[in-house]
Order: structure tokens, then sequence, then C-alpha cells
């Protein structure tokens, strides 16, 4: 059953364990994997980061997937994955991503090719019904592969509120292509981007899960699972409850349900192995920190409030305030879903389909979700200030950042 996602606890330590758990209740890998297979194992090392903190996959647990895939005796197993690019961080570099979460020594113990996916060969692929990506570099490797199994870790993110199986793929974009994505509008990117290299298979590192903005130890999650399904939307919807999260707030999982016929409700997935209220923890997601850390402005979220908003308005008040308008946004009221009042009367934009009718508003930035460009000019006018300064500010702070991400691809 492709809705089947199971969930194991790891007991004493034992991940390998929970791993082969998880995969036998979900209906294992004898279907997925022949003689002929050439197979992609795609963990999350995002960034080096120490071990068992939950920011990237873990090398427990790639270890015992890579141990199921070898004994389907494939014809070929790569373990890949391009570390982050940079959008409005700085890059990393994969190989020490690799080394630090212990991957690099699994290769090696297990005579597996270990490849760093953002410096392998692309093809530029064409995305059938794109949303927004009508062609995309991807790693060819991927392209490739007969079967690729998502190992993603169990985190919030601060533009997406969730950051799994589905948005896992994005490392098969090489270098700089995945700022591509956040251009164009993550959400729908993510889904555009698995209508070419959609994973066959999902297994969460949820051992340790990561919330908040990252950061270790003070961010880290324990949990003490893992989850699995062969069909990566509901490991995800899944994973998102297991972290408190409403998957309907996720707005990549409405793209990729709408594509595919399905639904992101939790009661259209059977659940086996532990029970998920057993283990649901309430994680603290990126863009609540980011919110606290500008008390200048109030942020009101309806009931219907996604990541298509929230997304773009991260960057909108981040560099609003980094042009020098710090002073101009206090005061500043932002609604996002379906809110009754802001409870303002001034300086107050909405933003989205579903804000359109929001009373009192002093501007509205259509779309789903609005176009970040239009979102930071609608802010910037609301607030005084001069929305050209904050484009460029924008602009010249991300061209630093992406020629700091360049040198971190090329170490």
């Amino acid at each position: 059953m492709t809705n089947r996602v199971a969930i194991a606890r790891v007991a004493s330590g034992d991940v390998e364990s929970a791993v082969r758990e998880a995969v036998h209740l979900a209906g294992g890998f004898d279907q997925l994997i022949d003689s002929g297979s050439r197979v992609l194992i795609k963990p999350n090392q995002c960034k080096p980061s120490p071990r068992h903190c939950g920011c990237m996959t873990d090398g427990d647990v790639v270890e015992a997937v890579t141990k199921l895939v070898l004994e389907r005796t494939p014809a070929s197993v790569v373990i890949g994955d391009g570390a982050i690019a940079g959008y409005d961080f700085a890059g990393f570099s994969t190989q020490e991503a690799f080394d630090s979460s212990g991957v690099t020594e699994v290769a090696k113990r297990l005579g597996v090719e270990l490849r760093n996916l953002n410096k392998d060969f692309f093809e530029e692929v064409r995305v059938p019904d794109a949303l927004v990506m009508d062609t995309v570099r991807i790693a060819r490797t991927a392209l490739d592969s007969d079967v690729i199994i998502s190992i993603p870790v169990l985190k919030t993110h601060i533009r997406t509120h969730a950051t799994l199986a589905l948005k896992n793929m994005k490392g098969v974009m090489p270098g700089a292509e995945k700022r591509k994505s956040h251009r164009l509008g993550l959400d729908m990117a993510i889904v555009d981007l698995c209508a070419v290299v959609r994973p066959h298979y999902a297994i969460i590192d949820a051992t340790v899960g990561m919330e908040g903005l990252w950061q270790h130890p003070q961010d880290t999650k324990e949990m003490g699972l893992i989850v699995a399904g062969s069909d990566a939307l509901y490991v995800d919807v899944v994973g998102a409850a297991l972290m408190g999260i409403d998957p309907s707030q996720v707005m990549h999982f409405h793209y990729m349900a709408d594509r595919e016929g399905k639904s992101v409700a939790l009661d259209g997935v059977d659940i086996v192995g532990e029970r998920l209220e057993d283990h649901r923890q309430v994680f603290t997601t990126g863009f609540d920190v980011f919110r606290s850390r500008y008390p200048e402005v109030t942020i009101v979220q309806g009931e219907s409030a996604c990541s298509g908003c929230t997304n773009e308005l991260v960057s909108a008040i981040t560099y609003l305030k980094q042009a020098g308008y710090g002073e101009q946004m206090t005061g500043l009221t932002v609604v996002v879903g379906d809110a009754a009042d802001s409870g303002a009367r001034e300086k107050v934009v909405a933003l989205g389909k579903c804000a359109a009718e929001l009373p009192g508003a002093s501007a509205y930035v259509p779309g789903c979700p609005p176009k970040e460009a239009e979102m930071v000019r609608t802010l910037a006018e609301v607030c005084g200030a001069d929305p050209e300064t904050v484009m460029a500010t924008m602009a010249q702070a991300r061209m630093k950042l992406w020629n700091a991400s360049s040198d971190a691809i090329e170490r």
C-alpha cells in the first residue's frame, strides 16, 4: 500500500534494527530493487554539523539503509548529496558535511561510492506541466538512477516549516542551481523538481530532530524514531505531524497532492508500528523564531496561513531592516491566512489569496503565494521606505553570499 507509513522506535541505541523494522513494516525493498537496479541513496548533508544533533542525516542511519540495499545485490549503489549552496546565507562544503556526519566512513566501510553532487556532471531537464521551473539542472547521478531513496532528517525550516523527503531532493540540483528554486518560489519549485526526480522510497532519520534555526545544542530534539514508506508525500505528512506541524500548512505538500490526486490529511495515511500520538512533540519552526526577532512587526496568522506566504515574508522583513528602515517598521502589521481582523488600524498589509478580504488593510499583495519582489515593495511603501533601496540592499547582500557559496562548493 503506497499510503502505508511505518514508525519504528530505536531501542537501546540499535539504529539498524529500527531501520530494518520500519522498512519491513512499510513493505520492504523486494518490489523496488533487483539485480539490475542502479540505486542512489540520498541523505541530507546540508552543512557540516556535529553528529547526532539533528541537522544532518547521521551516518548510522545511512549505514543501515545502505546495508539493506546491498542485500538486494543491485547493479550499483551510490551515496550522494550536494550541500547548501546558499540563498540568504553562505554555502557549505559537501565533503566536510560527509566527514562530520560519519557518512564518509560508512562509504569506505561498505565499499560504496560517495559522490558530491554539487560537482557532478549535470543535465538541463524539461519539467512536465511545470509550476515555476520550465527546466532544471539535475546531477547526472540522479538522472541515471533507477531507484532513489531519500533519507532526510526530521527538521523544521524557516521558509517551508518542514524539510523532509521531498525537499531533500534539492541536493541533486548541482551547486548554485539550488538558488533558482528560491527565486522562483520554493514550495512550487520542490514539486517541479520532484516531477523529474521523485524519490521512490523515503526513510526519515528521526533519531534526533532539529527545530528553530538549527542551533546546536539548544534546537536539538531527541526522538528515537525511524519513519519509512514507499510514498515520500505520505512519509512527509507523518514526519510533519511528529513535529506538531499541521501538514496542511506546508504548501509543497498541497502542490504535490494536487498533482498526484492525493490528500495531505493525516487520516488518509495508514500508519503502522509505533503510534504517532505516543511520540508527537511540538517543534518550534524557524519562522516562529524569525518572527520573535522582529518585535517591531506584528505578524498575524490565520488558520489557513501556510508556508507559501511566510516563505517570502522572511526576505521582505529581513532586507527592509537591513536597508536601514528598522524605525519605520515599528507598528507594521502583516496578515497571512484567513484572519478575521488584524486588530490594527494603520500600516496593515494583507498577504496572499486567503487574506484578500481583510477589512481595513492599508495594502494588499495578491497571489498564492505572492511574489517576493512585490511583497518587498509593498511593505516598503507602507512603512514610508524607498522600495528601490530595499531591493538594492537585498541584491547586494545575496551577491556577497552567493560568491561565498561558490567558494565553498569549490573546496
